[in-house]
């Protein structure tokens, strides 16, 4: 919709999806009424020049008197993440054919397979035998299906008791009301579920465990002011310089020391009756800044070390979620713990599920029988090339190659493709989650819209469209 909004020449773009709707995407596909955004409508922004299109299409649709729990006590705004994906899908439709600049969508309901690269073309391949000609490929997968975590053999994906996809909440509700369920993860994706279990009015005790039995935190409070920050000032933070407290974090820059950096300035926040949501905040802001001045091995670092704690930062829970769930842990229904899987296995022709877990604060080793297993882990790096037939293709090809953090794919500054043998290919684009490796944290919609923004000179240049 950036390119349809800016281009000064008219461009027609296919957007190969197998969905029938293009926008939802795989999270706002939900149709949970409990899954809500874990931001503000202000951080969901399709483009940055337009930050007020999702407050003017809610207000159009009357979408808060609809849905009056999306609003906090405090007039903090969570939306229903279904509520989202219906926008996305509109203002896809919306752009269709689009005067002002002569551009337009059309949507290809398939799935790309290949793609075969020649001087100024590209030729996508498609599932039914499509053959897409294209003059620059922008490959926007997102984040790779999830799956069953080791040591889960990968048989019990398809298991009656293992819900390796937790968005299907037609198995979540149709779970027998005692069972013993066990949750693997214990970010917002287990919220989500948990939200769903709950209100399905579930009996059964629910355990939640993760290696460091971290949860999402709660979201920030208005100031004494009452004000939050706007999307144009977000938007400042992350395009605007590294603060100081960072820049000076030491030289090679290392993990260590941007923690170190980190903790001190919330020490400095804290002397001065604020909290650590600021310098949090300062540090995700600029993280596509930052990323890149770390070494594959300090990168390897975060991600194995410290990447659990960001996360339980940084994707904090929607208030609704959140209440529900610790008011579900009051009545012992559902409990958090600190452990991780030694072994899974299916216990015979009763449809239980034997796992065996290691408790991290006793490292004390037990045996426990659960009716249903729910996977919540969230973004599995590791499955961006195998989980993806076209990245599959393309990585064989030497057009892409995995980042050397071990995190999605090689780009350049620009998010250009980077080639087996080093090259940065002009005319092949990627963007949002498979990025991470490269950037750190292009994750949340309004971080995305600006890598998109950044994006766009290089892109109409390679075009041959002057601006």
């Amino acid at each position: 919709m950036q390119l349809v909004r800016a281009s000064p020449a008219p461009l027609a773009i296919t957007i190969v999806e197998p969905r029938a709707q293009v926008g939802p995407g795989f999270a706002h596909s939900a149709d949970d009424p409990d899954h809500r955004l874990n931001g503000s409508p202000i951080t969901h922004l399709i483009d940055p020049q337009d930050p007020g299109q999702l407050q003017r299409w809610c207000d159009e649709n009357r979408v808060l008197e609809q849905d009056p729990e999306a609003v906090t006590p405090d007039g903090a705004v969570f939306l229903r993440r279904r509520d989202f994906g219906t926008f996305l899908a509109a203002a896809v439709r919306a752009h269709a054919a689009y005067p002002r600049t002569g551009s337009s969508i059309r949507h290809c309901r398939d799935t790309a397979s290949d793609a075969l690269v020649g001087d100024g073309s590209i030729s996508v391949l498609t599932a039914t035998g499509a053959s897409l000609a294209a003059e620059l490929v922008v490959v926007a997968t997102g984040h790779a299906p999830p799956r069953l975590p080791a040591p889960f053999p990968p048989a019990l994906a398809g298991h009656p008791a293992v819900i390796a996809n937790p968005a299907d909440t037609g198995r979540l509700r149709s779970l027998p009301k005692q069972a013993r369920v066990l949750v693997l993860g214990s970010g917002l994706t287990a919220l989500d579920v948990l939200s769903t279990l709950v209100r399905s009015a579930h009996q059964g005790p629910i355990s939640v465990i993760s290696r460091r039995g971290l949860r999402p935190r709660a979201q920030r409070a208005p100031g004494a002011s009452g004000q939050r920050p706007t999307a144009t000032e977000i938007l400042e933070r992350i395009e605007g310089p590294v603060p100081a407290f960072i820049a000076d974090a030491g030289t090679p820059l290392s993990a260590r020391g941007l923690l170190r950096a980190l903790r001190s300035q919330i020490r400095r926040a804290e002397r001065e009756g604020e909290d650590w949501y600021a310098p949090f905040d300062d540090l995700r802001d600029v993280l596509w800044k930052v990323w890149p001045r770390l070494p594959a091995t300090e990168k390897r670092r975060v991600l194995r070390q410290l990447r659990p704690w960001y996360d339980a930062h940084r994707f904090r829970a929607p208030p609704q979620n959140d209440a529900l769930v610790r008011d579900a842990e009051r009545r012992g229904l559902v409990s958090f713990r600190a452990a991780r899987v030694r072994f899974a296995e299916a216990t015979g022709g009763d449809g239980l599920i034997r796992v065996g877990l290691i408790e991290r604060a006793a490292q004390r080793q037990t045996t426990e029988v659960f009716d249903a297993v729910i996977n919540c882990t969230g973004l599995d790096a590791s499955a961006t090339a195998g989980e993806n037939r076209f990245v599959a293709a393309l990585l064989a090809r030497g057009l892409l190659r995995v980042d050397p953090s071990g995190v999605g794919l090689a780009v350049d500054a620009q998010c250009r493709a980077l080639a087996a043998d080093g090259r940065a290919l002009d005319r092949l684009r990627i963007i949002g989650p498979p990025t991470a490796g490269t950037f750190g944290d292009p994750l949340g919609g309004i971080f995305i819209a600006a890598q998109v923004m950044r994006m766009l000179p290089g892109v109409f240049a390679a075009l041959g469209i002057p601006r």
